[in-house]
């Protein structure tokens, strides 16, 4: 079938239809349909948009009239809430400034407030006098607070008085009392010595009196200031009235008790303290507790328009009450207008819904589904039908739209695939460089190309190329074991209805099998069998290969592995007898170098034994003259002076042992093992063997060590063996000794620290230690050799040149270096950087 369609695609020609003949297509069908639904949804807006119209007229009407006086309302009750909240944190001021702030608050609150009076005066009558009778409410408050603040400065003014006053009280009594005491002892002693006087008694009798006198006004004058300074903070005018009746009772007592000290010039002073103390108490003006009684009074005076003040702001709030719901009233009748026209508003837009609903369902139903899906689904089926290889699925022709044109041309489509497809498998199977076979579910060959003949010929000889089923089996044509593995193989595959792949791997096998030549020769064959599908039928495809040179090459390559094999067993054995050989060598080696490293130590100590001689015959002599002095003390018999000199005889012995012990500990041989070693005392013990020579050759030592290791605080220790570690030193020491030996100065510096970010090119957490000579230093030449063996730069005679050499290898056994940091001139300078530990 063949079609022509117009620009347009309405007009087609087809079976039974003259060309030009006018159709109506699937595109003029859904366009008709949409032209339907859009004008339905235009009448829908309309609808919509007149009832939003006359929503918003309504809205306009509330946001123009109402809006604008609830939101004065709103402002007139926050003012006047904030006027509350602030009047009685005025009414509480302590301070004028704080005053002063709060007033200048209420004032813009109170202007505010007039503002919006001025603004909603029309429509809320009675507002102004409430506002003016709150501002006239608000000044005097003002004026009752200032007064009260007054009130509370003089009162404090008036206490501070009193404290200087009871000082001076005190100060001014305790005097008077000690006189009167003094007066009265010196009565007392005048009577008890049998010769009372009439004056004597007259005295005791008139200091005694005025004792009594001095000792109650003292007593009530403080009980006086107590009260008063009381009544400066008493709360209410019932306590002050009773601390008033104590003070009157207290201030009778201090008058009472002053008319006994009347007439008495030393006690005028304090008549006028205890005068001033009753102004203070009981005065007309400026006493306390009349200061006290007014300020209380003020402030009950505030508390009481404070009350006026929340009866104004609650009259106020009434107004505002009776506006709000005024315009509430107002509102709800714009909400009853509002909901009319929403409830319009939603049945138009719901009956147009409706009917577009309907006229949807209508073409969906009536025309897309039972025309168009239906269709679509039956030539999609036949579509993925033919994907999947069924070549002989039905296509739904019919119709006069563009869904019979996709038929017919999916139905063309069909038969060029089979056409292709059979045309494609022969040429692939016929021209194939492998040999191909193909086989049913059950193994029964169906085709085999013309390699795969040749390596699995039928028994008897017979050409099976290109044979049917009469072809047999294909385990018909291997041997016994391969035939079995095959057949197994067959029968354990499931016959699927639906292509490999969906579920999981397809199964396979590869096996290697004998088969047969056509001139009945046996040949080794690589036998590969894997599952497809044709046409929704499983089917196997066999991959047979020719292993005969495989075979051989690999024969070859096991008889060159083994001869391989056998040249490497014995290279192995010579290379284990050398590397044998090599570690006696070595251990050899370690042992010659740790008796040349003994050697040297005791080279050294034979170099030292001349000082190390003086530094026993100093000892030694000093013993032999304190046992002769000693021998004669004890003849003479002053023993304690011998036991001193005995004391001073075993002080020198122990001095001689631990020389004798540091000799014994650096000749012995060193241990092999490594561990903390601390940095301080193997310096002074490597010192300690020079300590001779040093003096004798005016040599100074100055040391730079650190007194702790800053990251733990415990003495600096490094990664070594003491004894080998002392060897090197002393190496270095000896060297240092003979470069100043004819140096107009002569100075040795021993330094050590941390070395901290890798200082040098040297790592973090390692220890450097510097011996720094002032001799002649080393030329350049001899410097890159001067660790070298048997290399000096002494004289002949003075040296074998291992020091040096010795040194560096057992620095090199610590993990750590030993160079030469600079030479010239000025000196020579050995660094050792050794692990911190």
């Amino acid at each position: 079938m063949s079609a022509l369609a117009t620009p347009s695609g309405n007009l087609a020609a087809g079976p039974g239809n003259g060309l030009g003949r006018l159709r109506f297509g699937i595109r003029v069908r859904l366009f008709l349909a949409f032209v339907a639904v859009a004008t339905l949804s235009v009448v829908a807006c309309a609808l919509g948009w007149l009832s939003y119209d006359r929503l918003g007229g309504t809205l306009d009407e509330f946001a123009e009239s109402h809006l604008p006086a609830l939101g004065v309302a709103a402002k007139l009750a926050e003012e006047g809430g904030a006027i509350i909240a602030t009047a009685p944190i005025l009414a509480g001021s302590r301070t004028e400034d704080e005053m002063d702030a709060i007033r200048d608050a209420l004032g813009r609150r109170l202007t505010t407030l007039r503002a919006l009076t001025d603004a909603i005066e029309g429509g809320v009558p009675g507002l102004r006098p409430v506002v003016d009778s709150l501002g006239r409410n608000l000044a005097a408050l003002d004026g009752t607070v200032r007064q009260r603040l007054a009130l509370a400065r003089r009162n404090q003014e008036a206490i501070e008085r009193l404290r200087w006053l009871h000082a001076d009280f005190l100060d001014e009594i305790d005097p008077l009392v000690a006189d009167a005491r003094f007066n009265i002892q010196s009565a007392l002693a005048s009577v008890e010595s049998g010769k009372p006087s009439a004056d004597a008694v007259r005295v005791l009798r008139e200091e005694n009196r005025r004792s009594e006198a001095l000792l109650q006004i003292g007593a009530n004058g403080n009980l006086a200031v107590g009260l008063v300074a009381r009544s400066a903070t008493l709360a209410t005018a019932e306590l002050l009235d009773d601390n008033a009746g104590f003070l009157d009772e207290t201030a009778d007592r201090l008058q009472r008790d002053l008319t006994a000290l009347a007439g008495w010039a030393d006690g005028v002073s304090l008549r006028q303290l205890v005068g001033q103390l009753l102004d203070l108490a009981r005065g007309a003006d400026g006493s306390v507790p009349a200061l006290r009684r007014e300020e209380l009074e003020t402030a009950a005076h505030g508390q009481a328009l404070l009350a006026e003040n929340r009866d104004i702001v609650a009259r106020l709030n009434g107004l505002i009450a009776r506006q709000v719901q005024a315009v509430e009233q107002d509102s709800r009748a714009a909400a009853a207008r509002s909901a009319g026209a929403v409830a319009f508003g939603r049945s138009a837009l719901l009956a147009s819904a409706l009917v577009s609903l309907l006229v949807a369902v209508l073409v969906a139903w009536l025309y897309v589904n039972r025309n168009l899906i239906s269709r679509l689904t039956r030539l999609g089926d036949a579509a993925r039908a033919i994907a999947a290889g069924d070549l002989k699925a039905d296509i739904p022709l019919g119709g006069g739209d563009e869904l019979s044109d996709m038929a017919a041309a999916l139905l063309v489509f069909r038969d060029t695939a089979i056409a292709v497809e059979e045309a494609n498998a022969q040429a692939i199977i016929d021209n194939a460089q492998a040999g191909l076979a193909i086989t049913d579910a059950q193994g029964v060959i169906e085709f085999v190309n013309p390699l795969a003949a040749a390596l699995i010929a039928p028994p008897g000889g017979r050409d099976g190329a290109g044979e049917g089923k009469d072809a047999g089996r294909l385990a018909d044509r291997l041997d016994a074991e391969g035939a079995a593995r095959v057949a197994a193989f067959f029968a354990q595959v499931p016959h699927a209805q639906m292509p490999a792949g969906a579920g999981g791997p397809a199964p396979t096998l590869s096996i290697l099998a004998t088969g047969r030549r056509p001139d009945g020769g046996a040949v080794p064959v690589q036998v590969g069998v894997r599952p497809f599908w044709r046409r929704q039928r499983q089917r196997f495809i066999v991959t047979l290969t020719d292993m005969t040179e495989r075979l051989e090459a690999q024969h070859v390559l096991e008889r060159t592995v083994q001869e391989r094999t056998t040249d490497l067993r014995a290279t192995n054995d010579r290379l284990e007898r050398a590397i044998a050989e090599h570690q006696r060598t070595e251990r050899d080696l370690r042992e010659a170098q740790a008796e040349l490293v003994q050697a040297g130590k005791l080279a050294a100590l034979g170099q030292l034994a001349a000082g190390v001689g003086h530094e026993l015959n100093q000892p030694l002599a000093a013993i032999r003259s304190y046992a002769h002095n000693g021998r004669k003390l004890i003849g003479l018999g002053r023993v304690e002076e011998a036991e001193g000199n005995l004391g001073k005889i075993a002080d020198l012995t122990a001095r001689m042992a631990n020389i004798t012990n540091h000799l014994k500990r650096f000749a012995r041989r060193p241990d092999s093992r490594l561990g903390a070693v601390e940095l301080a005392p193997v310096i002074q013990g490597a010192l300690s063997l020079f300590g001779n020579r040093l003096r004798e050759e005016a040599v100074a030592v100055e040391l730079a060590l650190p007194d702790a290791d800053p990251a733990c605080g415990t003495p600096l220790r490094v990664r070594a063996e003491e004894v080998r570690l002392e060897q090197v030193l002393v190496n270095l020491l000896s060297n240092a000794l003979d470069a100043v030996a004819g140096a107009p100065v002569r100075r040795i510096l021993i330094r050590a620290g941390i070395v901290e970010g890798g200082e040098d090119g040297e790592e973090g957490g390692a220890v450097r230690i510097e011996v720094r000579d002032s001799g002649s230093g080393i030329a350049a030449d001899p410097v890159a050799q001067i660790f070298d063996p048997f290399f000096t730069t002494k004289p002949v005679g003075t040296g074998l040149g291992l020091g040096l050499s010795i040194s560096y290898n057992i620095v090199r056994d610590f993990g750590g270096v030993l160079s030469v940091a600079e030479s010239g001139p000025d000196g020579t300078a050995f660094v050792l950087t050794l692990t911190r530990a």
